[in-house]
């Protein structure tokens, strides 16, 4: 099993400027999941597609994040939080992007987000996080969405360095009103 501590032995670990990048990344992925109504997968994928990526249209990127609400449509299955970030991962990341890693690389990359995520967790599956949450105190969703974006956006952060550069600020500071009575 590949954690996301053992991805950052093989790379830099992540200085204080870029795990100030990854807070603001988490923020806004949770703010925009309140603020919005937007699913766990639609908040991370318009979160780190527009964060990293200026060029990236936010609302269709957030738009392939659709059918994973809710474990894929309320089928309960892989939860749309890690589902949105591995897809922000191939955007940026995916060996058939412009920069982006080998096949191998990226497997590994993408196994170690499921990895950190179900150690973190405890699960993968929308439907068992939701009865852990009933059962035994486990994370709200709006806690899956911003931990997805989290672990996403440390792991971009590690093996692209000069991603940092490129962010949008301006658009991962903005904090949108959360409406009364929303998640």
């Amino acid at each position: 099993m590949v954690t996301l501590m053992e991805i950052s032995r093989r790379r830099p670990p992540l200085d204080q400027e870029r795990l100030a990048l990854v807070k603001l990344c988490r923020e806004r992925a949770e703010n925009i999941y309140q603020a919005r109504d937007y699913c766990c997968s639609e908040a991370v994928l318009a979160a780190l597609g527009r964060g990293f990526k200026r060029d990236l249209d936010e609302q269709a990127t957030a738009g392939l994040g659709s059918g994973f609400c809710k474990g894929m449509g309320g089928a309960g299955c892989l939860c749309g939080a890690l589902a949105g970030a591995q897809i922000a991962l191939s955007l940026l990341l995916g060996p058939r992007t412009p920069g982006g890693l080998s096949k191998k690389e990226f497997a590994t990359l993408v196994r170690g987000l499921h990895d950190s995520f179900k150690g973190r967790y405890h699960a993968t599956c929308c439907r068992s996080l939701r009865a852990r949450r009933r059962s035994k105190g486990g994370a709200e969703c709006r806690e899956l969405t911003a931990g997805a974006a989290e672990l996403a956006a440390a792991l971009l952060l590690q093996a692209r360095p000069e991603l940092s550069a490129g962010l949008d600020l301006e658009f991962l500071r903005c904090c949108e009103a959360i409406p009364a009575g929303s998640k």
